[in-house]
């Protein structure tokens, strides 16, 4: 390769930032997964050829997936059903610990695909509005109520209606009863949708920061991280950059370090700094971080949750795929 062509080469690189390749990756692969579940379903209804059922498309099934979460905690039982949902949250919970909201950041697919919308009016307006504080204040707090509303009731739950659930045939294909939403489209859905992708052009990603209690659960759990986004305000020229960058509509630019539960470790701001040094990501205010190693790791987190998982037999369904079949024809999918 010429010199040319590798500095042409360099730039492309450089250009290529780590969050968005994760999280499209991410996205990509939960739609494989969606589509080989439902290849899965239409062999069960007798209207396809077999395939394998993915074990990770549990995760869009997070009350199911909590309450069993919350019946381990208590009981010590993993999920002997869906075991792949109680490994998931394990995952979220601690690469939101560990990396600020890791999970929403770089693999959630939910929000990866409504923030889409938010990066189109971005793109296509010459501002996106903001919420008057009061009101975008009103919704963040209504979220963490309902967050953590949410999470107490289903820890509440008495553990042998917990452990009853799981039996049911509805437990067992409740993937594919939420998939069929999203394949059939019925009215009331597609609605639901129009109106989060369009408040979504206008203003920005709501789903994230105002609907997902999830969202709210794993921001909470965020600020407590070991990892930053540490400001030298002797190096930093105010130039607001990076608060104009942030899609968490964080002040990034007056803070020393970002320990806000919108922030989800993005490094979007890092990114768009023009003083080297200014704005690092950092591990306990003193290792540095760059945005590629921030992301690798958050990556390396999950993969090594999902490792022990299979390793351990904390990952694969208990039931085989002709048990459901049966739990399948006790449940309406259309």
């Amino acid at each position: 390769m010429t010199d040319d062509g590798r500095s042409r080469l360099t730039r492309i690189l450089s250009r290529i930032q780590p969050r968005p390749l994760v999280r499209g990756a991410f996205f990509v692969f939960f739609v494989y997964l969606c589509v080989t579940l439902w290849l899965f379903y239409l062999w069960a209804v007798g209207a396809g050829d077999f395939v394998t059922r993915p074990e990770a498309v549990a995760g869009i099934i997070p009350v199911g997936a909590y309450m069993s979460f919350f019946a381990w905690v208590k009981s010590g039982v993993y999920d002997p059903v869906l075991p792949a949902g109680i490994t998931i949250i394990i995952g979220a919970l601690l690469t939101s610990l560990l990396f600020k909201r890791g999970f929403c950041g770089f693999i959630c697919p939910v929000g990866a695909f409504w923030e889409f919308f938010g990066w189109i009016g971005g793109k296509a307006l010459p501002r996106q509005p903001r919420a008057p504080r009061w009101l975008d204040l009103g919704l963040r707090g209504l979220r963490y109520v309902l967050a953590f509303g949410f999470a107490a009731m289903l820890f509440a739950l008495p553990l042998s209606a917990a452990l009853d659930f799981q039996k049911l045939p509805y437990y067992a294909v409740a993937d594919i009863k939420i998939l069929s939403y999203f394949v059939l489209l019925p009215l009331w859905y597609v609605g639901l949708g129009a109106a989060i992708a369009a408040a979504s052009f206008f203003f920005g990603n709501v789903w994230c920061r105002y609907i997902c209690p999830l969202g709210g659960i794993y921001g909470a759990i965020g600020v407590l991280s070991p990892t930053n986004v540490v400001r030298d305000p002797g190096t930093c020229i105010d130039c607001g950059k990076c608060t104009e960058a942030c899609h968490g509509f964080v002040d990034v630019q007056h803070a020393l370090t970002v320990r806000a539960p919108e922030c989800d470790g993005c490094q979007a701001c890092v990114e768009s700094c023009p003083v080297p040094g200014a704005l690092e990501g950092r591990a306990v205010g003193r290792l540095r971080i760059s945005p590629w190693v921030w992301a690798a790791l958050v990556v390396a987190v999950w993969l090594v949750v999902y490792l022990v998982a299979v390793v351990t037999g904390h990952w694969s369904a208990g039931l085989t795929p002709n048990e459901f079949q049966e739990a399948l024809k006790s449940v309406p999918i259309r």
